[in-house]
């Protein structure tokens, strides 16, 4: 039955690339190239409200303000040439000349102000929404200029403008009419043809400010549901791109003869979330009573990996990887701290509880089932609830005891404590609502001096490897090729320089 299915979802998206054009081969016609990718299904596209399943879709389309170097992960000029601030509360950004949108019309200083503004409308339900409401007001003295006054201080505030949710909009157009339809932006690449939930071909945008940008003449994109699928139309030569596989996926591409290489361009995070206002997590002994069944080093062999070198684990949401981490010593497995921790929360024989996923995102069935098994000697008795990624997003997400989600890392790591553990933050998965927690976060928002940050960052590490809600464990973000791909760039901030690549000629 698993494999008609993954049959017919093929065929599905084998009828949409007929749609789109581009039949299956590298050149849709003589003397053009196309990238060929595979993606996930999106829910929505439009930017302020989309949940990061459309990264090649919407990083072709549209430009932001400013681009993470995915080399050096420096902050460097997109659409601002320069920022500027002397205080960490009046902010000047200088905006690139001869920028135009999709439609013709001119990218100016109007534009980032409608962009920034719109974070702010209830219609919309923007997902920066709260990270935004600390603009006190924008002014646009010419076309090519910015100055924003903030109500705080706010040392890293230019890291918001690389989120994947902030990408520039023009103030002229529709989007609450055509944003799902149309997209339409300043980006490398422009909509030809968009079936939603099926396929998108994109076109070389022929006004891009980057002269020489983007290489391929057309993009085209493949919603599928199935990684399995996804793979298949690689080996089958229908696409050359594959992201989110996983490492047995890697390992049996790696083994055919140089035709495929899977890349590894950041760490992302799986959090585990243990939901701090249901039970049993809601009792602070309980959760760490699953951290205290918790071995790192099988979690990394689940992951296919070896701790420390592919997979990281810590107990706060900071990745190991980046310099504001505080390394704390793993506490160690005691099982039998564990189970006196269960007993005095009032579990002496144990406790039942669910825990959700998304079954085919990589790594996440695996983390899944490798803490099912930890946690059971303890009195743990896990019930995994595995669904596909649209599914568990829309349905499952933010609503269980427990849930293992993927996120991706930001430079800026207050931007992501912001998003997912002050108590107000939009995606709160775990629930959180810790004032001393919340205390920090706000001090680290607004401290200009990087040793007095980087302290308040050792302390909020400290509180949650104390009584926090989350388990983090940190893997590679894999994605798969054909070797006729080249110069495949992705930044940690997850959004795909589909500008840059190219296949080799003659292939």
């Amino acid at each position: 039955m698993k494999r008609n299915t993954q049959l017919a979802m093929l065929f599905c998206v084998l009828a949409a690339m007929a749609f789109v054009g581009c039949s299956g081969s590298k050149k849709a016609e003589q003397g053009s190239m196309t990238i060929r990718v595979a993606e996930n299904v999106p829910n929505l596209i439009t930017p302020g409200v989309w949940d990061g399943q459309a990264f090649a879709l919407d990083s072709s389309i549209y430009d932001y303000l400013v681009e993470i170097d995915p080399d050096t992960r420096e902050l460097t000029p997109a659409l601002a040439v320069s920022w500027d601030s002397e205080d960490g509360k009046t902010w000047t950004l200088k905006l690139r000349e001869g920028v135009k949108f999709h439609d013709g019309s001119d990218f100016d200083s109007a534009d980032v102000k409608f962009t920034i503004e719109r974070t702010q409308d209830p219609k919309i339900g923007h997902l920066k929404a709260q990270d935004f409401k600390v603009v006190d007001s924008i002014e646009t003295p010419d076309p090519l200029t910015v100055v924003l006054r903030l109500k705080e201080v706010r040392p890293t505030f230019i890291y918001l403008f690389s989120d994947y949710n902030m990408a520039m909009l023009s103030s002229t157009y529709d989007y609450a009419a055509k944003g799902e339809t149309e997209p339409m932006g300043t980006g490398a690449f422009v909509l030809n043809t968009l079936v939603p939930k099926e396929s998108a071909l994109l076109e070389k945008n022929p006004s891009y400010w980057n002269k020489g940008y983007p290489i391929a003449d057309k993009l085209a994109i493949y919603f599928v549901p199935d990684i399995d699928s996804s793979v298949a139309m690689l080996e089958a030569g229908k696409v050359d791109v594959v992201p989110f596989v996983t490492p047995i996926i890697k390992k049996r591409l790696e083994e055919q003869d140089g035709k495929y290489r899977v890349v590894a361009p950041y760490q992302e995070h799986r959090f585990v979330a243990l939901s701090a206002d249901r039970k049993p997590f809601s009792d602070p002994k309980v959760r760490l009573a699953m951290k205290y069944s918790i071995d790192p080093e099988i979690l990394a062999k689940a992951c296919q990996g070896t701790l420390g070198k592919e997979v990281f684990y810590n107990e706060t949401p900071i990745m190991n990887q980046l310099s504001q981490y505080a390394d704390i010593p793993f506490r160690g497995r005691d099982i039998a701290k564990a189970k006196a921790l269960l007993a005095e929360a009032g579990y002496p024989d144990g406790v039942s509880f669910e825990a959700y996923y998304a079954s085919d995102h990589p790594f996440s069935a695996d983390i899944a089932q490798a803490i099912k098994e930890l946690a059971a000697p303890a009195g743990f008795d896990v019930i995994l609830k595995g669904t596909p990624r649209d599914m568990y997003l829309t349905q499952h997400w933010m609503n269980g005891p427990m849930q293992i989600t993927g996120w991706g890392a930001r430079v800026d790591p207050s931007v992501l404590l912001m998003l997912a553990y002050q108590s107000k933050g939009p995606w709160n998965e775990s629930h959180i609502a810790d004032p001393e927690v919340d205390s920090l976060i706000e001090k680290i928002m607004v401290e200009p001096d990087a040793a007095a940050r980087q302290a308040l960052y050792a302390k909020l590490q400290r509180a949650f490897y104390e009584r926090g809600t989350v388990l983090n464990v940190q893997v590679p973000y894999l994605v798969a090729m054909s070797a006729d791909v080249e110069n495949y760039k992705q930044p940690v901030t997850m959004l795909p320089q589909y500008k840059y690549v190219s296949l080799k000629r003659g292939k």
